[in-house]
C-alpha cells in the first residue's frame, strides 16, 4: 500500500549542521531505498563521510551547495543532482548566501548513517579522499538527456543503469494541466515519488493519495502507479526506484 510522505512531519536525524529528516528508510519499513530531506543555512555542512556498499543521489531543490571531497568543492545548483557511488568520500556545504534545500536517495540503505556512525562529531574522525584522487561523482541536470514525448507530460531519465547508475533509476516529470504519468509495478523493488512543486494525486495498490509541494509517496514492490496533476499549474515530480 502506498504511504504518504511529508518533509514537515518526518523524523529528524543528526549529521553535522542543518535540518536533516528521514522520510523513507529502515525505520519506516523500507528495505531497498531511502529518502532524506535537508535544509542548510549559509555555512552549514553535512560532513564528509562514505558508505561501504551504498550509492547516493542528491538533488538541489532550492539554492545551491558545494559537494566537498577533501579540499575540493564542486558547486551544484537548483535543478541539478549528484550521483555518488560507493565508497566515494563526500559531503555537502552551503557555500552560498541563501538557504539551500535538498533531497537525497540512497540504495541500498546504510543504517549506520541514522545511528550516527557516519557523523565525525560522534566518531572523532573525518574521512578524506586519498591523494591524487580522481572523483567518480557525476553532476548533471534533472532535465538532461532526451525528453519523452507526450503533450501535457514531459519526462526525463537522467540517471539509470544505462547511464552508469547501477543501484537506482532517477526520473523527472513535468505535468501540465490534466497531465498524468503511469508507471508499471516493480516486482521486487521499492520506489519513491516526491513533489517538487504543484499538487498531484498518486494512485497505487488500490489507494489514492493527494500530495502537494515537498510531499510524496513511498511505493512498495508489486504496485503500479498513476500520478495525475490536480491543478492548473505545472507539477514537477521526482521519482527514484531501486533496481
Amino acid at each position: 500500500m502506498a504511504t504518504l510522505l511529508s518533509a514537515r512531519q518526518a523524523a529528524a536525524f543528526q549529521m553535522g549542521k542543518g535540518d536533516s529528516r528521514n522520510l523513507v528508510g529502515p525505520s519506516t519499513g523500507a528495505q531497498h531505498i531511502t529518502l532524506n530531506y535537508s535544509v542548510f543555512q549559509p555555512g552549514e555542512e553535512f560532513p564528509q563521510h562514505f558508505h561501504d556498499g551504498s550509492a547516493d543521489i542528491f538533488v538541489v531543490l532550492e539554492g545551491g551547495v558545494s559537494v566537498r571531497q577533501g579540499d575540493v568543492y564542486t558547486p551544484i545548483h537548483e535543478g541539478q543532482f549528484a550521483y555518488v557511488p560507493s565508497p566515494e568520500v563526500h559531503g555537502t556545504v552551503n557555500t552560498t548566501d541563501s538557504e539551500a534545500t535538498l533531497i537525497s536517495f540512497q540504495a541500498p540503505p546504510d543504517q549506520a548513517l541514522y545511528r550516527g556512525e557516519r557523523d565525525p562529531s560522534q566518531t572523532g574522525e573525518t574521512p578524506r579522499p586519498p591523494e591524487n584522487h580522481q572523483t567518480q561523482v557525476r553532476i548533471d541536470r534533472l532535465d538532461s538527456g532526451n525528453v519523452s514525448p507526450g503533450g501535457k507530460t514531459k519526462g526525463w531519465a537522467p540517471a539509470s543503469p544505462a547511464t552508469g547508475t547501477a543501484e537506482m533509476k532517477l526520473d523527472y516529470f513535468e505535468l501540465g494541466e490534466g497531465g498524468q504519468v503511469e508507471s508499471p509495478a516493480s516486482p521486487d523493488k521499492e520506489s519513491v515519488w516526491f513533489v517538487w512543486s504543484g499538487e498531484v494525486s498518486i494512485a497505487a495498490g488500490g489507494e489514492s493519495l493527494q500530495a502537494a509541494r515537498h510531499e510524496g509517496a513511498f511505493i512498495p514492490p508489486g504496485e503500479a502507479q498513476t500520478v495525475r496533476n490536480l491543478s492548473a499549474t505545472t507539477a514537477r515530480l521526482i521519482r527514484c526506484q531501486a533496481v
